[in-house]
């Protein structure tokens, strides 16, 4: 009989630090320089691609169940930007036996999303939060991002 081996759950520093890991190692398995770095108070990824002639920035958010936590202060109407260099990875980090899934979305497109999510939401509740006025917690369900799982190629780094 295999026995089934249990470990400690991750802390949320763990998980954060394992989605940039993975989202790191994912990019240099695809032949990609990338460096997490800290910019401002958050780390961040800095991915190049071969002849260093385009240079992007990935921001990461990690979950290991549900949703993932942002703010609705990363919200804002935006419209699409053809020459975008600024992306959002989604890592579900799932079981510790379990390889990472990633949603690569551009900025324009999640900060656009999380604005109109926030809306809709108001709306529905006579334009204020009913329970928490003052908060900003915004959640982000796998379902919304089904169009850009997987969408490595949308970073426009792989020559």
């Amino acid at each position: 009989m295999t026995e089934k081996k249990t470990f400690r759950k991750a802390s949320l520093q763990q998980v954060r630090q394992a989605g940039i890991y993975f989202s790191v190692a994912e990019l240099n398995k695809r032949g990609v320089s990338a460096t997490p770095v800290k910019k401002k108070s958050k780390i961040v990824i800095i991915a190049d691609n071969h002849d260093k002639s385009r240079s992007i920035t990935l921001r990461v958010k990690s979950k290991r169940s549900r949703v993932w936590q942002s703010s609705i202060m990363d919200g804002q109407p935006m419209m699409p930007k053809s020459d975008e260099s600024n992306f959002w990875v989604f890592v579900s980090l799932g079981n510790y036996d379990e390889h990472p899934k990633f949603w690569v979305v551009p900025n324009w497109w999640i900060k656009n999303d999380i604005y109109l999510a926030h809306q809709e939401y108001l709306k529905k509740h006579g334009g204020t939060r009913p329970v928490t006025p003052d908060s900003t917690h915004h959640s982000i369900d796998e379902s919304r991002l089904s169009e850009w799982q997987d969408r490595w190629d949308i970073l426009d780094i792989f020559n």
